[in-house]
């Protein structure tokens, strides 16, 4: 995309698309321990987790217990700007990671913004990402959490 058709897609849709690449891989784990390994080693700087039993929870940092929980599904993002998400399908936990690279796929990216259950001003932050497509043109393509922030 030129960097006028760009700019008329901002000023018409209102929003602040920019170009970038991104690299998306995935993995599958067979156990509960395996998983929370993962996102130990993935080292978060925050993210939320959902465990079978308990609502889910708020994650800042590799230190976090699962105390026995059997976790359902996750998002975390870490220093290095890598975005993963893990979810459990009933038989194992995919995990999928998301980052900006230079080696990647050309997509447009959006930041988006949801309220989240922590607070009234704290909002959880998602890069959206779109491919192009010959027949119908940018289509979304994933999504990738940003962390948390708060707004006024």
């Amino acid at each position: 995309m030129n960097k006028e058709d760009l700019d008329f897609l901002n000023s018409e849709s209102g929003d602040n698309y920019s170009e970038t690449k991104i690299c998306i891989h995935s993995k599958s784990l067979d156990s509960n321990s395996d998983a929370v390994r993962e996102i130990k080693n993935f080292s978060p700087a925050d993210g939320w987790i959902s465990y079978q039993s308990t609502t889910a929870k708020r994650v800042r940092g590799a230190d976090f217990e699962v105390e026995g929980e059997h976790i359902l599904s996750g998002e975390f993002y870490n220093v290095n700007g890598t975005s993963l998400a893990v979810r459990f399908d009933g038989e194992k936990w995919n995990f999928f990671t998301c980052s900006e690279s230079d080696d990647g796929d050309s997509v447009l990216k959006k930041n988006v913004k949801q309220l989240s259950k922590e607070g009234n001003n704290i909002y959880l932050n998602y890069d959206v990402y779109y491919r192009f497509d010959e027949n119908f043109g940018y289509r979304p393509y994933c999504s990738a959490f940003t962390g948390f922030s708060e707004e006024k």
